[in-house]
């Protein structure tokens, strides 16, 4: 395998379900700065493993990896504009055609349903203009329009109004005024993902037409077989992307979990070593880099990090760290501003993360700009079975998945009514008691081994480090 490319891709998005769709989480699910979602999907051909994993500052004394300044490209005053940029919401593949679904993008709520007039998919604003009911609660009506759950009024594909119930059919056509539209926001799907634009200003009804969300060739390579996840996570966008551009965790906080490639000499258990990533070129789109042994990295801000490296081999037992709300934690209480005082990044390996640090603060005043949707408090950090949910935050939203996880309930139902069918039997006829007991044990036994088996890779599976 040695020489083969593999694109890795981090499609990080600013995206949380709202209390409707997931109320286990309102205690930190639906802060916006406080949920992140990430996408993975393995690429692969016939001959070769390819991975694709899809979805803060004043300078210190201590010594620092940081982009080289001779290519860096000057900003000119340049500020990051975070609502006019495309953001991923959701796979294609795990979307419902029948059903609107709620989300919360860059602190606004929206709803995303499937318009069967224009055979596309819409994003809403998830409000209803008459009362400001949640549209994601309503449903798709027997014409293709959404429709409120409230009181029923109907909207087309464009947001127009075109049935309010309760108004009278010889008064005034109330439903054509103006306020009686929702606000519609600019969508595409690229890559079989849904992606939107967070402005609705029909000023930008047409953007797709001058910007495009990011383009990944490998997605649209026909050679390649695309194996898709999704996942919320319960920390902010900085945390999660710093994790995602730091190749030098992953022999320590996945170890056993996900395969590396052996380093020459081996000064520990785990095999780190070490990595030289080096950022070559940056500015307000992003940055360029090279990740050495890794090969070549390109952030596309907000939400991409693109990268070609060999071959990983996952397990395929993924796995969510609550080291990341703790690093959160401790960012906020010495200000996002003293991020570079308060971590010590001394090796080649942090490059990307000080490299995306410093485009953070550079070109977007070092944070997500949430015009006023955030106060700046992070919720209580919830239990660890809560934070490493892999129900809630996966299972429900992926097709796959859920699927999977019907079928096991209903085997596991069945096996008990086996168990107690087999005791009924062996009372009623009292012949092949032995066996039908033998029988009735086996699927005790096995239902009990397959509720342990639907909770540990359905809804928490710990890990703990030290065991490992």
């Amino acid at each position: 395998m040695v020489g083969v490319r593999t694109p890795y891709v981090c499609i990080p998005s600013l995206v949380s379900e709202t209390q409707f769709s997931k109320p286990k989480f309102m205690s930190f699910q639906f802060n916006p700065i406080h949920s992140s979602s990430f996408s993975r999907i393995h690429l692969k051909t016939s001959s070769k493993s390819k991975l694709f994993t899809t979805i803060s500052s004043s300078p210190s004394s201590v010594p620092t990896v940081t982009p080289e300044p001779e290519l860096e490209v000057d900003s000119q005053g340049e500020k990051f504009d975070w609502y006019a940029q495309w953001y991923p919401i959701m796979l294609v593949c795990d979307l419902d055609k029948r059903v609107p679904h709620a989300k919360r993008v860059m602190g606004l709520d929206i709803v995303l349903w499937w318009d069967r007039n224009e055979n596309t998919w819409k994003v809403f604003g998830d409000a209803c203009p008459h009362r400001l009911a949640p549209l994601s609660e309503g449903r798709i009506d027997q014409w293709g329009r959404l429709q409120c759950v409230y009181h029923g009024w109907c909207f087309n594909g464009s947001g127009d109004c075109k049935f309010i119930p309760q108004a009278s059919p010889d008064g005034p056509p109330v439903h054509t005024f103006k306020k009686a539209c929702v606000a519609v926001y600019p969508s595409t799907v690229h890559h079989d993902i849904v992606w939107f634009w967070p402005n609705s200003d029909p000023q930008y009804k047409d953007i797709i037409t001058k910007k495009q969300p990011p383009t990944i060739p490998e997605l649209d390579d026909p050679s390649f077989i695309k194996l898709t996840g999704c996942r919320d996570i319960p920390y902010g966008y900085e945390i999660l992307i710093e994790n995602l551009m730091d190749p030098a965790h992953v022999t320590y906080a996945h170890y056993g979990i996900i395969r590396t490639r052996p380093p020459k000499v081996k000064a520990d258990r785990e095999g780190g070593c070490p990595v030289e990533l080096s950022v070559k070129k940056l500015g307000i789109d992003g940055f360029l880099g090279d990740q050495d042994q890794y090969g070549t990295n390109k952030f596309i801000a907000p939400c991409v990090s693109y990268a070609y490296s060999s071959p990983v081999v996952d397990k395929g037992e993924g796995i969510v760290s609550s080291d990341g709300t703790e690093k959160e934690r401790k960012i906020m209480d010495i200000g996002l501003a003293n991020w570079q005082k308060a971590c010590f990044v001394p090796t080649k390996s942090d490059a990307f993360v000080v490299g995306f640090r410093r485009w953070l603060k550079k070109y977007a005043g070092g944070q997500v700009d949430w015009r006023g949707k955030y106060s700046g408090a992070l919720p209580p950090t919830p239990p660890r079975e809560e934070l490493m949910d892999r129900y809630w935050s996966h299972v429900v939203s992926c097709r796959s998945c859920s699927a999977a996880y019907n079928r096991f309930n209903a085997l596991e139902v069945v096996l008990q009514v086996a168990s107690l069918a087999s005791i009924g039997i062996a009372t009623a006829t009292k012949q092949n008691v032995k066996v039908m007991v033998a029988v009735a044990v086996l699927c005790f036994a096995g239902s009990k081994w397959l509720a342990h088996f639907i909770y540990k890779n359905f809804h928490y599976h710990d890990y703990k480090h030290a065991l490992h």
